[in-house]
């Protein structure tokens, strides 16, 4: 719906905060249906969605323009942190 309403400038589409508000909100009713049908939820997911939502939430409410560099590097950093919690092995000493 983005894409359309932005003349297919797929550019300007992944730079959007609508979009990436709507990303953030598929990854939460994605971890929302996983939980309901009692399958894993994924932490990773969870708070990229979280992130998104909030980061792209105060773009659209305050309009305030958050670049989307920094925004990309606390992604990233948050799935980098995630990830090394995950796969830490406990009984090496």
């Amino acid at each position: 719906m983005v894409a359309v309403w932005l003349k297919g400038d797929f550019g300007a589409t992944m730079n959007h905060p609508v979009f990436a508000m709507g990303t953030g909100v598929l990854l939460l009713i994605m971890n929302l249906s996983r939980s309901i049908l009692r399958l894993r939820v994924s932490v990773l997911t969870m708070a990229l969605g979280v992130i998104l939502v909030v980061a792209n939430a105060s773009v659209l409410v305050l309009n305030q323009s958050v670049p989307f560099l920094p925004e990309l590097l606390i992604i990233a950093g948050v799935a980098l942190v995630i990830g090394a919690i995950r796969t830490r092995n406990y009984h090496a000493y």
